[in-house]
């Protein structure tokens, strides 16, 4: 059947049955009920001008449109999205998506797919089936977000919105074997709020969450885009600074003390040093130790050593090494 002979709206099984005779009018009038009562949207396409011929019930209902709406349109009109389906109706596809807007302006979404089919090896056409899949899009969407959240509780702290602990922790594994693998250098930087449980007993833990707040803000502007700052529990925090040697550590560490100490905290000046402050610890990798565990905790025994230095410090692994081998040698 050419496509000169099909009209502008004609209806394909009618078109048939003035052409097969004896069992095949049999078959075409089974086919045809079947085709009608199939709960999947189906539209029998004119393969040259992709004009549909036919259509069921359940695509007319799909489309939200009326019998004469449709057929003998080109489906790639219908479906408002004409260089799209034109292209892909050039050859079969099992399964795409496709965005369609319904008269009420609701946008849903289908999966679609096309097949060529001969009907009683009389005419050829292109079987194209439709599926709403909107609520399943949305549902999918919903579960994504859902873990998004719970992705993001699990890797956050609620008090700060810094990362976690643990967060921490993979990140500096990750780190670590990067820089192992490609010879590289990072650092950390090991912050403690001076007199921290002092500050909440005499003003309340308010106000002490609201040092912790603020601190948490002060990290996140010193840490440039590659590092990570968290918090590593109660008053303590970290930063792991990636493609940082223990030169550039320490001098960011240096810029996060002056920056806690130069702010204004509310009830900063009733603290032993006259305002908050931070004693802080340096190491770095591998100056500092060979395993990311062992860079973390020799940063922290840096820090308490800027602890029992007097606070508001910042004190390197490397210096501390330095000095035993000073008193080894004295």
């Amino acid at each position: 059947m050419s496509d000169e002979s099909v009209p502008k709206k004609d209806m394909l099984f009618e078109l048939l049955q003035g052409q097969v005779v004896g069992g095949a009018l049999s078959e075409l009038a089974n086919y045809s009920d079947l085709f009608r009562r199939m709960s999947e949207a189906v539209f029998l396409l004119d393969r040259h001008s992709l004009r549909v011929m036919e259509c069921n019930p359940a695509a007319l209902s799909l489309l939200q449109k009326k019998e004469e709406d449709v057929l003998g349109h080109e489906m790639p009109e219908l479906f408002q999205e004409k260089h799209f389906l034109t292209h892909k109706l050039k050859s079969s596809f099992q399964s795409s998506e496709l965005k369609y807007h319904n008269s009420h302006g609701d946008e849903l979404i289908f999966e679609i797919s096309a097949t060529p089919l001969k009907i009683l090896d009389y005419v050829e056409v292109i079987q194209f089936i439709a599926r709403d899949i909107t609520a399943m899009k949305n549902a999918e969407r919903e579960l994504r977000e859902m873990n998004e959240a719970l992705l993001k509780l699990s890797t956050t702290d609620e008090m700060t919105g810094l990362k976690n602990y643990r967060y921490f922790k993979e990140i500096l594994a990750a780190v670590h074997h990067q820089a192992q693998s490609f010879n590289q250098e990072y650092g950390i930087i090991f912050i403690d709020v001076d007199h921290f449980k002092k500050f909440n007993d005499r003003n309340g833990h308010p106000a002490g969450d609201e040092v912790l707040r603020e601190t948490a803000r002060i990290l996140k502007a010193c840490a440039r885009t590659q590092d990570l700052a968290a918090r590593y529990g109660g008053e303590e925090f970290v930063i792991l600074c990636r493609n940082s040697g223990v030169l550039e550590t320490r001098l960011q560490a240096e810029i996060v003390r002056a920056k806690i100490e130069m702010t204004i905290f509310p009830f900063g000046e009733f603290q032993p040093l006259g305002k908050v402050t931070a004693s802080i610890g340096v190491a770095s990798f591998p100056l500092s130790g060979h395993t990311g565990e062992e860079v973390l905790q020799h940063a922290d025994q840096a820090l308490y050593f800027s602890k029992d230095g007097g606070r508001n410090l910042v004190t390197a692994y490397d210096q501390l090494t330095e000095m035993q081998q000073s008193k080894k040698t004295a």
